[in-house]
């Protein structure tokens, strides 16, 4: 059964678990990580941290949705990404709205991202969720152009 979890400290993940991290985010969007910079991002562990595992294998990460606490009203996605083979399912959407729910109680307001402006399935998600492009990111991503998204939530 595929769903998604709250996830663990960073610093705290298996090798295993690294692994596939780094392989979801190459396959998904050609960026590469080290394990050091996978374990080094700024993911605290609360119900905005989330992994989407097979409760019967849960060694694979199928997506992860990690999120931050940017300042008092606005939260930031640090990482959105989740394995084609489980796209258009509506594990984007349950994410997405776990977050929400989650942050609403903790008075947050607002949410930031950044996104890849080939990405269009992507931004097209994010609209639908009342987002809209603020600004340009130049040479932010290793394919190029890249947007910061903004918006209530």
């Amino acid at each position: 059964m595929i769903e998604w979890v709250s996830g663990p400290s960073l610093k705290s993940l298996s090798e295993t678990h690294i692994y596939c991290i780094q392989n979801l985010f190459k396959n998904e969007t050609g960026e590469h990580y080290i394990p050091d910079t996978i374990r080094a991002l700024p993911i605290p562990i609360w119900k905005g941290n989330l992994i989407l595992i097979d409760k019967n294998s849960p060694t694979d990460i199928h997506g992860v949705f990690w999120c931050l606490r940017f300042n008092e009203k606005r939260a930031r996605v640090v990482a959105f990404v989740i394995d084609r083979k489980f796209q258009s399912q509506g594990f984007g959407s349950m994410a997405w709205d776990r977050f929400v729910m989650h942050a609403r109680t903790l008075s947050i307001s607002e949410i930031q991202l950044e996104v890849r402006a080939n990405n269009q399935r992507a931004i097209e998600f994010y609209q639908k969720r009342g987002l809209k492009i603020i600004g340009k990111l130049e040479n932010y991503y290793s394919s190029g152009l890249g947007y910061v998204m903004q918006g209530k939530i």
